[in-house]
């Protein structure tokens, strides 16, 4: 089944289809592939934010089923695994009291001690490094310092997507500054970052 959509400002507008997903839209942005309880019978790819054409006043975030071209503005409901419950431990044996005879304890003889079994070392997890993604802070871009940040989160630009997606003389005028020079640095660092 073909479908396309067109998104973006007017004026500024881009066709995306299937073949616009498989070139832009990496494998791990796939947040299901048919445990979702929506009517899409293929996998869920989350593409980011984008104007949609009869909305263009911001960007809205969208998901996308790679079958019939649906696109949702929130995020599809997957179905969860439930949860295992953790076995109970049997309770130690108590000990006997002594039994009286004749006015004598006569003590109780001692069950012989069990053999402890040899108590495996726990396996340290492994801690992968944070994925950068578009949805990564702009915070974690080199060069923007803390009142880079306060400015760009009040024209609301939050992520590297945003950053990535506006054009550094239009983002240079938001933040209130003359030349674009260090947006474009700092947009070639977030492009580094997502690219390894």
């Amino acid at each position: 089944m073909l479908w396309k959509h067109t998104l973006g400002k007017p004026g500024d507008t881009y066709i995306i289809g299937k073949h616009w997903v498989k070139k832009y839209i990496p494998k791990t942005k796939r947040v299901a592939k048919a445990l979702h309880k929506e009517s899409c019978p293929g996998a869920i790819y989350d593409i980011g934010y984008h104007y949609l054409p009869d909305d263009p006043s911001k960007q809205q975030h969208l998901w996308l089923c790679i079958e019939t071209g649906k696109l949702f503005q929130k995020a599809p409901s997957l179905k969860v695994q439930p949860k295992t419950k953790p076995k109970k431990e049997k309770p130690k044996p108590v000990p006997k009291p002594p039994i009286k005879v004749k006015g004598k304890i006569k003590p109780v003889e001692k069950p012989p001690e069990p053999i402890p079994e040899p108590v495996a070392e726990p396996v340290k997890p492994t801690v992968a490094a944070p994925t950068i993604n578009t949805l990564t802070s702009v915070s974690e871009v080199k060069g923007i310092g803390k009142a880079a940040f306060d400015k760009l989160v009040a024209t609301n630009i939050k992520t590297i997507g945003d950053l990535l997606s506006k054009h550094s003389q239009e983002i240079a005028t938001m933040i209130g500054r003359k030349s674009d020079k260090q947006i474009k640095t700092w947009q070639e660092n977030a492009q580094k970052m997502l690219t390894g």
